[in-house]
């Protein structure tokens, strides 16, 4: 988890260094009347402006999309289907992505016909555990009475 957060601040910060060049050049000096005759001053600040609200929306948009990918991910594996596979196709397909996955999600655990061997759910994780287990050997949950 914190090698995510570490790559998600790395490409925000890119996405920032881009977007605060992409201002600082529009807006250096240029000679507009070789080309399109004079131009009122605050047409540049007009449009140094625009684009820098259009940045900030783009990495606000990205981050969110980020953030949607990963929990389509967790929940893909806490309900026993193929993360990787569904964060693949959300980031690709998009909105419609999200939509498939929220129709056809399975119950958590998984589908009742996909549980391998004799056990039964965790109520944490939602994984088949053994009957006699006492404690959840992926989520560390503990199912002893309280003394």
């Amino acid at each position: 988890m914190k090698n995510l957060k570490k790559i998600t601040i790395l490409l925000a910060g890119v996405l920032l260094t881009m977007a605060l060049t992409t201002i600082v050049s529009a807006t250096e000096p240029y000679d507009w009347e070789d080309y399109y005759g004079t131009y009122p001053e605050e047409a540049g600040a007009f449009m140094g402006m625009a684009m820098l609200t259009c940045a900030i929306v783009a990495i606000i948009w990205f981050v969110i999309w980020i953030l949607v990918a990963i929990w389509v991910y967790k929940d893909a594996e806490k309900r026993g289907s193929s993360g990787v596979l569904w964060l693949i196709l959300v980031i690709l397909l998009g909105l419609i992505g999200i939509i498939i996955w929220l129709v056809i999600r399975p119950p958590i655990g998984g589908h009742p016909n996909q549980q391998s061997g004799p056990g039964r759910m965790c109520p944490s994780c939602g994984r088949s555990i053994p009957n006699d287990a006492t404690v959840c050997p992926y989520c560390g949950k503990d199912f002893r009475p309280p003394r």
